[in-house]
């Protein structure tokens, strides 16, 4: 799903997450009519978060009109093994808690 595979993009690279911290950070999936992989291509018009992102965004979410699907710690749609190779030469893996995976680098 590209809006994971962004947003782990985007912890590492403008956030300066690790590749752990970025698999790990808290998600949001956005599943709209005629959005989804699999055939009949449905979606129920509905964000899903994890709670990492507190009360407050939800809060705000909800005000600004979007419905939410909550639900907990590690939930969230998808899983991601990421690399990352340092300056130095040193490659550093993540492997995403929600779905069983392994990273590795050498």
């Amino acid at each position: 799903m590209m809006q994971v595979n962004l947003q782990v993009l985007t912890a590492m690279l403008d956030l300066g997450a690790d590749p752990q911290q970025a698999v790990e950070a808290p998600r949001w999936t956005s599943v709209q009519q005629g959005q989804g992989a699999n055939w009949p291509h449905d979606g129920d018009c509905r964000l899903t978060v994890e709670p990492g992102f507190g009360q407050d965004v939800a809060r705000g979410l909800e005000a600004l009109g979007h419905r939410l699907n909550r639900v907990g710690p590690f939930e969230g749609p998808c899983s991601v093994q990421a690399i990352r190779v340092a300056e130095n030469g040193m490659r550093i893996a993540g492997s995403d808690p929600r779905r069983d995976g392994w990273a590795a680098a050498w």
